[in-house]
């Protein structure tokens, strides 16, 4: 049978100038890498390299959804993209084309629209130009209107409309309670991870918090190096002060584990989370993985559910904390602008997908809010 998934993911080493190599994810039309892509896919491996997979597979997924109706990359509409959505919602299609198995979960689709409209958005910008003409109009590649289109469109209502037919995503614990904070907190075998874990508490995301260096923490605030994989340039890097307890977890960590695995291995590295075991990797900054997976055994010695456990869980813990303040108590004034500094957000929109729409203590106060009259009475 004929091979008809034009676009496949590769993987390469790259040598560097100084006689060692790199790995890379990189997209092959017809067994041929396609510079049109790799370059954005090489920017995403640059922080991580699981990240430019994962990318790489997605975007591959929708470019030989493009190949079935013939369209080449380029020329690809809004209208492919609802398509594309219509297709990974019902499963209708070839198959063998797409490998796409089974239903899909609505966290995962969202996921391909985040990597589809990166990607557009980043042709957008690359086909514009700066060169003038008489007229003083910018010129512009023939598809940047196209590319716009594609990124700059509402996908939400579409996919509303279909959600019955997604999937469930998969269950985990998205807000902790007291005892679940407590029980995690003293199932840690190192003081590195317990520092981790308070520091998500304060609504840093996993990336950000593996990102801050030494010369990140002050003593009392916390700042990272990069947020959702960009390196600082002062715009979207936020500081957050560190209560007491998070304070003295992350000294106890800096002048202990940390200073012996230094010291044992010789590797000096400005990253304030590091690898402590001996070996090759000692020194090396922590990794995603690595937390992960000691955050799952800190549950189960907890006699929670590993399965259930995600490292996002401390920002929207902390979300919900915010907000439980602001319902019981409006003399403290928490405004909206200091939570979207808190998390880091340009508006309030993305906290929608933090809320517990499920919350006592905010149901309650706004019933008593509204009922103020019969409360007195």
């Amino acid at each position: 049978m004929e091979d008809r998934k034009r676009f496949r993911v590769g993987r390469a080493k790259i040598e560097t100038e100084g006689g060692g190599n790199f790995e890379r994810y990189l997209i092959l039309k017809d067994h041929v890498p396609d510079y049109r892509i790799n370059e954005w896919i090489d920017l995403k491996s640059m922080v991580k390299l699981s990240t430019g997979r994962e990318y790489a597979y997605k975007l591959a997924v929708f470019f030989n959804f493009l190949n079935y109706r013939s369209k080449d990359i380029a020329d690809a509409e809004v209208t492919d993209v609802l398509a594309f959505v219509i297709y990974a919602v019902y499963g209708t299609g070839d198959s063998d084309v797409f490998s796409l198995k089974g239903k899909i979960s609505f966290s995962t689709l969202n996921k391909y629209l985040v990597v589809i409209t990166g990607y557009y958005r980043w042709l957008d910008k690359c086909f514009k130009t700066r060169m003038r003409f008489e007229d003083q109009k910018r010129h512009v590649s023939k598809h940047a209107f196209l590319y716009g289109q594609i990124w700059e469109y509402d996908y939400e209502d579409i996919i509303n409309s279909h959600i019955r037919n997604l999937k469930g995503s998969r269950s985990h614990i998205k807000w902790y309670t007291e005892e679940e904070k407590t029980h995690l907190c003293g199932g840690f075998s190192t003081l590195r991870d317990k520092a981790v874990f308070l520091i998500t508490l304060e609504g840093f995301r996993i990336d950000e918090v593996l990102s801050v260096c030494l010369n990140g923490y002050d003593g009392e605030t916390v700042t990272p190096s990069r947020s959702k994989g960009k390196e600082n340039d002062g715009a979207d890097i936020r500081t957050i002060v560190l209560p007491a307890e998070g304070r003295e977890m992350l000294e106890q960590y800096i002048f202990t584990e940390r200073a012996y695995a230094e010291s044992e291995s010789g590797v000096i590295s400005q990253y304030m989370f590091i690898n402590l075991k001996s070996g090759k990797n000692q020194g090396l900054p922590l990794k995603y993985r690595s937390f992960w997976e000691s955050m799952k055994r800190c549950a189960g010695r907890c006699g929670m559910d590993a399965k259930k456990i995600r490292t996002h869980s401390g920002r929207s813990t902390k979300v919900m904390e915010y907000l439980e303040e602001q319902a019981l108590h409006p003399e403290k004034n928490i405004t909206d602008a200091m939570i979207m500094h808190q998390f880091g957000w340009g508006s309030l929109k993305p906290l929608e997908f933090y809320r517990n729409f499920n919350n006592k203590t905010i149901a309650r106060a706004a019933y008593d809010k509204l009922h103020k009259e019969d409360i007195h009475d």
